[in-house]
């Protein structure tokens, strides 16, 4: 009883931090909901176990991770040398990735209290950490497992520091120098978000101290590090590969139209993430958005933002509407996911002042963001997948290893029949299954997969989820196998996309 008595006094004392440990519980239900059933297993999983592999059972200390879309560019190895603790907990199961990401999407949500509660107040910090807590849009991003997932993470990090310079703290300039550093081992579509550091110092008014700027720029050679080394060791490779890509054709136009289908995609991803999966019904979407924005005025109004600041917010929109626009780039809703948290900002305001204006206006804001997390939790427990991830797959490699030893066949070749892109995430199951495979030819046992499943038909087939594998139907003489098995083993050998030794 008398722990309880504590428990209740320290409460009313402290009702905000009982308040964001209820919403780290809902952030984490959130997060890891059916973990291990949706976890997604594909080209990026191959990759980065393959790297984990890499550098743990092949000794070989990595400065790059895999190879990004954009030619010649690789992404940093932060994210991998992160996993390899946890894969080594899981035996080298890629399951084990799953931990760190979950942990880190509870404290984004976290630092999402602790930013806003600093740069506003605490009820602004709860309402932004509920929103980004539950919004779906964000949770099914922080579930994925790729280097990317931290880039909410560093966006909230990444905003403290922009809107700490303009009021004129420069403490943050070490914070900052590790921040950009960290932009090459998540992802380079962060660097234009870059031009609010500028627009930060000059708005400030004021002049940072050198040793401030010194300790940022040392915080950013040390996080470089990897990257240092490897352009010393390959003649600036990727710098070079940088610059070549901003001056090349890439296929995705430039001009007005480029200009259209920015603002479509930004539009786009704004909806999405307030109100994924059911959309905005009845209004204007581009309504919606220029509403949402110009809002920033009215909090101008109420004192509730300052005018620089929401000057920040703007020019830093504006810069990655006209860096994509004249960029060829080929472009993803993926690549506004930057300015998302000043969208998230405007909104978590606007709702601390509908909160903080009448006691109808209390019961207004509780009552929105009571439906938004009834709804996405009634989405959450009633939705279906489609089964084709980590179980899956596993349970694929699984079964063609034991029905092949069960055969005694020294090893097998795989048939993939499937959509285009879908014929991954097996082999690294493969290694750990510690099975052998041969390239498809004459005399070799030859294992199909399907996918989706209605593609193929076959004896003795056995279905994973959404996966079917075709066993052969004829096993070949021993000679015929013997001789189809005495190259390489190809799951070893042959290349994977986006990984480079």
């Amino acid at each position: 009883m008398p722990n309880i008595r504590k428990f209740i006094n320290y409460a009313k004392k402290h009702p905000h931090l009982v308040l964001l440990c209820l919403i780290l519980i809902i952030a984490l239900f959130f997060r890891a909901y059916k973990l291990i059933e949706w976890f997604e297993f594909a080209q990026d999983g191959d990759l980065y176990s393959w790297i984990v592999k890499d550098i743990v059972v092949d000794k070989h200390l990595r400065l790059i991770g895999q190879l990004t879309t954009a030619p010649g560019i690789f992404i940093g190895p932060a994210f991998y040398y992160i996993l390899i603790p946890f894969f080594l907990v899981a035996h080298m199961d890629p399951v084990g990735a799953v931990i760190p990401i979950t942990l880190m999407g509870v404290l984004t949500v976290a630092s999402y209290y602790y930013v806003f509660s600093k740069l506003f107040n605490k009820e602004v910090g709860l309402v932004a950490a509920f929103l980004y807590a539950i919004l779906l849009s964000l949770v099914i991003f922080d579930r994925r497992v790729v280097p990317s997932t931290p880039t909410n993470l560093w966006l909230v990090w990444y905003f403290y520091t922009v809107l700490m310079i303009r009021r004129g703290n420069f403490s943050v300039l070490p914070l900052l120098g590790v921040l950009i550093g960290l932009i090459w081992h998540i992802h380079i579509a962060l660097a234009p978000a870059l031009i609010a550091v500028p627009v930060a110092l000059v708005l400030s008014g004021k002049i940072p101290p050198l040793k401030k700027i010194f300790l940022s720029i040392f915080a950013f050679f040390v996080i470089s590090t990897p990257l240092i080394f490897f352009e010393a060791r390959h003649n600036f490779s990727q710098t070079t590969s940088f610059i070549q890509n901003l001056f090349i054709n890439q296929g995705g136009g430039t001009g007005f139209e480029k200009m259209q289908l920015v603002i479509i995609k930004m539009v786009g991803d704004i909806i999405r993430l307030f109100f994924y999966p059911q959309g905005l019904p009845f209004i204007n979407h581009y309504f919606f958005v220029a509403l949402l924005f110009l809002s920033g005025l009215f909090l101008v109004k109420k004192q509730l933002l300052h005018i620089r600041e929401l000057t920040i917010f703007y020019v830093w929109t504006g810069t990655i509407v006209l860096f994509y626009t004249f960029s060829s780039t080929i472009i993803s809703e993926y690549y506004f996911a930057n300015i998302e948290i000043i969208f998230l900002t405007i909104a978590a305001l606007l709702l601390y002042s509908l909160y903080k204006s009448s006691r109808p206006g209390k019961y207004w804001t509780i009552g929105i963001l009571l439906v938004v997390f009834f709804k996405n939790s009634f989405f959450f427990l009633t939705t279906d997948i489609y089964h084709k991830g980590y179980v899956e797959r596993k349970g694929v490699a699984a079964f063609i290893t034991e029905d092949a030893r069960k055969h005694d066949l020294p090893c097998v070749a795989i048939s993939y029949i499937t959509s285009p892109g879908e014929n991954v995430g097996f082999r690294y199951f493969f290694f750990l299954n510690n099975l052998k495979t041969t390239q498809i030819q004459e005399g070799a046992a030859t294992y199909s997969i399907v996918l989706p499943p209605h593609l193929a038909q076959g004896q003795n087939e056995k279905l994973f989820g959404q996966i079917k594998i075709i066993p052969p139907e004829k096993i070949p003489p021993t000679a015929e196998i013997t001789k189809s098995c005495s190259g390489q083993n190809t799951n070893l050998t042959d290349s994977l996309f986006g990984f480079t030794d």
